[in-house]
């Protein structure tokens, strides 16, 4: 008698511990479940918290939106073409200074940094430019000046 008591008081804790882990383990799986849906609900500021950048250079400029043709350097996903628009929060510089608008050329290369999504159209259209850099030492074009910093 005493042997079975002793039998059924360890089927008893193995049953409750084995409840116990199986609870923990639910929990657990649902905390993650939930926590994996909010960020995808939230979409792009998982991406705003890291832009991206890639290389190109400029084919057209009609006012504020740029065409570009993205360098063989970059990821296969950032050659083509595509276009973006440059807003007054946009960061305009090249070696550290800041630019106008009318600075930047047809022929110049860039690296374009952005945190907003890439439109899935020809060419593709670029949204949320942070900031657009020259990266070519000297000014192409007509005389091949060198530019002078911005104050």
């Amino acid at each position: 008698m005493m042997k079975r008591r002793c039998l059924l008081e360890k089927t008893v804790r193995f049953l409750i511990t084995g409840s116990v882990i199986a609870a923990v383990a639910v929990g657990f799986y649902l905390i993650g479940y939930k926590t994996a849906y909010d960020r995808v609900e939230e979409g792009s500021s998982v991406q705003a918290v890291f832009p991206q950048t890639f290389y190109a250079e400029i084919t057209d400029i009609s006012g504020e939106l740029f065409t570009v043709d993205g360098l063989k350097i970059n990821d296969i996903n950032f050659r083509g073409d595509f276009t973006f628009s440059i807003v007054t929060e946009t960061e305009l510089v090249w070696r550290g200074n800041k630019m106008r608008l009318d600075e930047f050329s047809i022929g110049d290369t860039i690296a374009i940094s952005f945190t907003g999504a890439v439109q899935e159209t020809y060419p593709g259209h670029i949204q949320d430019v942070i900031r657009v850099q020259l990266l070519d030492d000297e000014k192409q074009g007509g005389a091949n000046r060198k530019r002078e910093p911005q104050i």
